[in-house]
Formats: structure tokens, sequence, C-alpha cells
């Protein structure tokens, strides 16, 4: 039973290799970059509403300690400005060159930023995932794929965008290729440690790393994916991206 829950989570970590590999099928990247920007949004969103803000409460359940709310406040914020910093070690961005449509290496820039740091903070959410899924599947095989394919679809869109966002620098590939293999492998690494030593993750410090990820999420979709698709809003693929996106979002609600 541990090595069949083991595999579930490389089912998690397949749904990005495919989602990286959707784009090769597509000549017009920017298209399908704006079309994935607006459907990444409704999936953050959703992955932060009914996902990982119910996850913190139910673990750190502020409603029996009051102490626990400032906690989740604090760490989300700690979450959030970690990314503001990471800002300074990323090539600079700017959500104004669209209008202006006079540098080409900043709209690169600003498409490699978003991807990177949407990376940084997946790969740290699927290790806490891969564990969660890693223990359902231990207690209840069928819960645990349900809960492996729940969280691969939101991989797909993820993967594509990271992917996209990427290809629009062709230098520093070997920070590509590290990325791309800890996103792929990142649940199964967390699943793979519990598996190993055989403890499980003190919930507080669980609990702490969830808000951790969540002020990263906040300022993913907030500060970098927003602002991108109210800028490109009359276009008809970032329409398409966020109708799907709901109803991809709907659908993961009914699982």
């Amino acid at each position: 039973m541990k090595y069949t829950a083991l595999v579930l989570t490389m089912v998690v970590g397949l749904f990005f290799l495919i989602g990286m590999v959707i784009p090769r099928f597509f000549k017009n990247k920017e298209k399908l970059i704006h079309f994935t920007t607006s459907f990444t949004l409704i999936i953050i969103f959703f992955l932060i509403l009914m996902d990982l803000f119910p996850e913190i409460i139910d673990i750190l359940n502020p409603m029996e300690d009051i102490r626990y709310s400032i906690v989740i406040l604090l760490f989300t914020l700690l979450g959030f400005l970690l990314l503001k910093i990471l800002d300074f070690f990323v090539p600079e961005h700017t959500h104004e060159h669209h209008e202006k449509n006079d540098n080409v290496l900043e709209h690169k820039n600003h498409f490699y930023h978003i991807g990177f740091i949407t990376a940084i903070s997946l790969i740290i959410h699927n290790l806490l995932e891969g564990i969660s899924i890693y223990i359902t599947g231990l207690n209840d095989l069928k819960t645990g794929l349900l809960m492996a394919l729940s969280v691969g679809c939101h991989n797909l869109p993820l993967g594509i965008e990271i992917f996209i966002s990427f290809s629009f620098k062709k230098e520093n590939k070997f920070t590509k290729v590290l990325v791309y293999g800890l996103l792929i492998l990142s649940s199964f690494i967390g699943a793979f440690s519990l598996f190993l030593f055989g403890k499980e993750l003190n919930q507080y410090i669980e609990g702490i790393l969830l808000c951790v990820t969540l002020g990263m999420l906040i300022y993913i979709s907030l500060c970098e994916l927003l602002p991108e698709v109210k800028k490109n809003i009359g276009k008809k693929e970032m329409k398409w991206g966020l109708t799907l996106g709901f109803v991809l979002a709907i659908f993961l609600t009914l699982l």
C-alpha cells in the first residue's frame, strides 16, 4: 500500500509534464500565454479559496485559539513579502510595456518573471501536497487517487503557463531544467521524505508553511496575473481562459 500511495504522487507531476508538452503544438505562443494567464488566475483563486485557506483553518483552527489568527496573518504576509523580495533577483519588469510596445526584451523578462515566481511557490506547495496525497492514499486509495487527479488538474494549466513564460527567454537553460525537474518531482519528493523517515510532518509547521504558500499565491494572483489580465481583457483568448477556468474550478469542486 505504501508503494501504491507513493506512485499517486508521481501522477501529480505527470500533469506538469503534460502541461509543458502542450505548448509545443501551438505556433502562436503569445495568444496561448494570454489564454493560460487568465486561466491560471482563476485556478489559483480556486486553489486559495477552496484548498489552501480551508486547510490552514483546519490545521491551525483560529476559532479555538485566537493567537493562531495572528500566526496565519503574519506568515501569510511573510510569504507575500518573500516573493516581493524575490523581485530583486529576477529580471526587472513592468506591466506598462504592452501599451508602449517599445521594448521586446522587457516584454520577455516580464513573462519569465511571472513563470519563475509561480514555479517557486508551486514547488513549496506541491511538497506539502505530496505529503497529503501520500497520507490520504495510505488510508484510502480511491480518495488518494481522486485527490491526486484534482491536484493534477491544477498543475496542467500551471505547467503550460510556466513553460511558455520560460520559453520567452533562451538563456538560463540550467535554471529552467532545474525548475522543471523540481516541479515535476516536488509532490513525489514530499511524499518520499515521509516514506523514507516514517514520520509525519508536525501539523503546526505544516500550517505555517501553508500560510507562507498562501501569501505567495496571493502575491502572484493580485500583483502579477491580475494586472496582466486587466490590460488584455478585451482579447478573445483572455475571455476564453477566464470562462474555461471557471468551468474547471466548478468541476474540481464537484470531485
